[in-house]
Formats: C-alpha cells, sequence, structure tokens
C-alpha cells in the first residue's frame, strides 16, 4: 500500500482531486453568496414594491380591508399591517397571526429585517406614510428552498465531476506512468547490455518524455563514445609503449648476447636505445599532458607576435623545408607562454613530417576582426574531408601503415586541440592550394 502511495499515478490522482475539491468549494461558495443576496434583493425589491403601491392609497379610504388583502395576493404567506393616525389597524389575511409569530422570531444579523420563524423566513420592513405606519412581512421560504435545491443539485454534478475527473485523470496517469516504467525497464536492460548497442524507445508524446528520452540517448551515445576513445587510447598507448621498449629490450639481449664477441654492436646498439628512451620520454611527458587537469592561473599578457617569431625561428633552423613567415607585429594576449609554444611546435612539426622536402611551410599570425587567427599552411599530400575532424583525436594516424615511418606520438594534435579550447579559441583544417592543408586557429579578443 506504502509504495502504491509513492507512485506517480496515485500522488497525481490524489493531488488533482485535491485541487478540483478546492476549487469546487471555492465556487459553491461564491454560488451560495451570490443567491443569499440575490434572494435578499429580490425580496427587497418586492417589498418596495408593495409599499409604493399602499402609499398612492389616499389617506381618507375606507376600504383598507381590501387594499390590503389585494397587496398579498400574489403569496397567502405575505403579511401587511396599517395602523392610522385615529387609531384603526387593518391586517391582510392571516396577518394578524403571522405578526404575531414573528414577534417571537429570530433576527438574522448578516440581513437586516431577515426574521426565521417556525422555520419559515420573512423580509420585515416598517415604513412611516401620510397619516399612517405600514408593517410589512414578505415570505421568502419558496425562494430559500428553491437556493437549496439548486445547491444540493450542484453539489450532486460537484461530486460527479471529482468522480469522473478522478477516474479520467488515473487513467490518463496511468497511461503515462506505463511509460514511464517501460522506460525505466528499459534502462535498467541498457545498463546490463553487454554489446552496449541498445537505445531507449523514444514514445510519441507527450512532448516531455519523448525529450528525455532523446536526451538519453544523445548522452548514452556520448558516453559509449568517450568509453571506445578510452579504451582506444589505452589500446595505442600501450602499443606506443610496448613497441620502443621491445626494441630496447631487443638492443639489451644484443648486447648480452654478442656485446663481448662483437664490440662493434655495443655502440650502434646504446645509439638506438638512447634514441627511443628519448622517444619514451617525449610520449610520457605527452601523455602526461593529456592527462593533466586544467589550473586556473593568473595569466600575464604577453606578445603573441613576439613568442610566434621567436618558435618559428628556432623551427627555420632545423626545418628540411623551406619555411615562410608572416607575423603581424605588436598582437598581444594573456595566454600561458609555455603553452603557446607547445601548440607552435605541435603544429609546425607537423607540418614538416608530413611534406615533402621540396615542399614550403607558411607560418601567419594576423588581428582579423575580432579574432586573433594563427595559420599554419603546408604543401602536403593535404588531408581527405572525412578524416579533418578525426585527425585530432588521440594516436589517429591517416595511413596507419606509414605510421611507423613517420615520427611522433600521434597525440601533438589533441594536445593543440585542449590548449586551444582553453583559451576558447577554435581550430580547424582547411584545403591548401593547389595542394596541401591549413591549420586556422582563432582567438577571440578579449
Amino acid at each position: 500500500m506504502k509504495n502504491k502511495k509513492n507512485n506517480a499515478q496515485y500522488q497525481l490522482t490524489s493531488r488533482f482531486v485535491k485541487i478540483l475539491l478546492l476549487l469546487l468549494i471555492v465556487i459553491n461558495l461564491a454560488f451560495i453568496c451570490i443567491s443569499l443576496i440575490s434572494s435578499y434583493r429580490y425580496l427587497n425589491n418586492q417589498a418596495v414594491e408593495i409599499m409604493n403601491t399602499l402609499q398612492e392609497v389616499p389617506q381618507d379610504t375606507n376600504e383598507w380591508t381590501t387594499l390590503v388583502n389585494a397587496t398579498t395576493a400574489k403569496d397567502d404567506e405575505d403579511a401587511v399591517r396599517i395602523l392610522l393616525e385615529n387609531g384603526p389597524m387593518y391586517y391582510s389575511k392571516e396577518g394578524k397571526v403571522i405578526f404575531d409569530k414573528l414577534a417571537q422570531g429570530r433576527a438574522l444579523l448578516l440581513f437586516p429585517g431577515i426574521i426565521l420563524s417556525e422555520n419559515k423566513i420573512y423580509l420585515y420592513q416598517k415604513q412611516e406614510q401620510a397619516g399612517r405606519t405600514v408593517e410589512l412581512a414578505v415570505h421568502g421560504t419558496q425562494i430559500v428552498e428553491l437556493m437549496v435545491r439548486m445547491f444540493l443539485i450542484s453539489l450532486l454534478l460537484n461530486v460527479l465531476a471529482i468522480i469522473i475527473g478522478s477516474l479520467v485523470i488515473y487513467l490518463f496517469v496511468g497511461k503515462w506512468s506505463r511509460t514511464l516504467h517501460q522506460m525505466t525497464k528499459e534502462m535498467t536492460e541498457i545498463e546490463t547490455d553487454e554489446k552496449q548497442e541498445r537505445h531507449l524507445s523514444v514514445p510519441s508524446s507527450p512532448n516531455e518524455f519523448r525529450q528525455v528520452a532523446t536526451s538519453f540517448n544523445q548522452l548514452l551515445d556520448t558516453q559509449r563514445g568517450a568509453i571506445k576513445r578510452e579504451s582506444q587510447f589505452v589500446a595505442d598507448a600501450s602499443h606506443e609503449l610496448r613497441t620502443p621498449l621491445t626494441a630496447i629490450r631487443g638492443h639489451v639481449q644484443l648486447i648480452k648476447r654478442r656485446g663481448s664477441q662483437h664490440p662493434e654492436v655495443i655502440g650502434s646498439s646504446i645509439d638506438f636505445i638512447d634514441k627511443e628512451s628519448k622517444r619514451l620520454e617525449v610520449l610520457t611527458n605527452q601523455l602526461l599532458a593529456l592527462g593533466r587537469p586544467t589550473m586556473d592561473k593568473p595569466l600575464s599578457l604577453i606578445s603573441l607576435s613576439k613568442v610566434i617569431q621567436q618558435t618559428a625561428e628556432e623551427f627555420r633552423r632545423t626545418c628540411k623545408q623551406e619555411v615562410t613567415l608572416s607575423i603581424e607585429p605588436e598582437i598581444q594576449m594573456h595566454v600561458d607562454e609555455l603553452e603557446i609554444q607547445q601548440v607552435c611546435q605541435n603544429l609546425f612539426e607537423n607540418a614538416a613530417k608530413y611534406s615533402h622536402v621540396s615542399d614550403t611551410i607558411t607560418i601567419t599570425l594576423t588581428k582579423i576582426a575580432d579574432k586573433i587567427r594563427l595559420s599554419v599552411a603546408d604543401t602536403g599530400p593535404g588531408i581527405p574531408d572525412d578524416r579533418k575532424e578525426q585527425i585530432f583525436e588521440r594516436f589517429y594516424r591517416i595511413d596507419r601503415s606509414r605510421s611507423s615511418q613517420v615520427e611522433g606520438s600521434g597525440i601533438g594534435l589533441s594536445i593543440v586541440q585542449s590548449i586551444v579550447e582553453k583559451y576558447h579559441g577554435t581550430i580547424r583544417v582547411l584545403d591548401n592550394q593547389p595542394t596541401g592543408s591549413i591549420f586556422q586557429i582563432d582567438f577571440p579578443l578579449k
């Protein structure tokens, strides 16, 4: 029973009934107040009409008995009493009995002139006219009874509305509740799905459920993609680390096995071990850079033009390709100098690795509108359109067969992208003409 009270179907139906009940109570109270005021005004209008009729009667008439009976002909329960100045008193039919009972009745404070007498309701009024005093008792029991009957009918309709409304909302909410239950069941099944291929069924209605299911599926795809990328990253990192380690162990074994008899192999093996150990050091530092959390440290305003110019000049001295510089002076930015140097070095080395010796590398820094733009263009083989987004993934190589021939770890562009995004910048790859690629970075001007 407790679980039933905790489900959405029960709670929503219960809240609907409470709200509907409160609304009906307010409506019924308003109906009662309006009915009472309308009935009271109706009785007052009747009394005013009778008083006006009697006021028009001349003082010297001898037909008082006939007149008072005529004024109460519409309702035998109405009563009129007239006291003349010279002493005579006239009553309508049954008037004396009614006034005697009213004398013992109980007045209502909320409605002046209303008197309860023997389960009957009267409006009592007294008026001084020319040469006479007129007292009037207008019978209102029938009006009140009509109002009570209308209220009872309204109350019955209210009860029916609550029952029917509760049933309808219970059925509708039950449908939604079953949809939620099905979604919950599917989520549990997705969690235990070993293949990680299932998705949550998207209901057609209501819109909120459809949006939740769609967002969940998008989040699921994002999570699965991240897990897949991380798994691939671990596999690639293991491979990249295992390859030089295996080679180093091979040369160590070679030295142990043949070093004493063939000392000439020792020098070449040590050179190879030194080269591979440096490669391991670079790879380890890059992996640490990718895994290191971003620290919010104070940034100083540096000359971006100067830093990139110096880094490019150092690169040009060791680069086999022709390097062309176009650096706009006096461009400044709040940035970490070492991180900008790392971005430049990775982009410059990437352009050199995938270009022929006869190719040209062009490095450009300029200010465009509200952006600072750094471009590194080469005239190498270029990058296919369907690979331009993938090259920023860790350890991704366009041509796996050439990965052993091209130096590098395959995570340099991932580091570049993470640094650029840290400063709210964007990086994209464009086609150079006639051949080659352009790595274009835009930093916002702050």
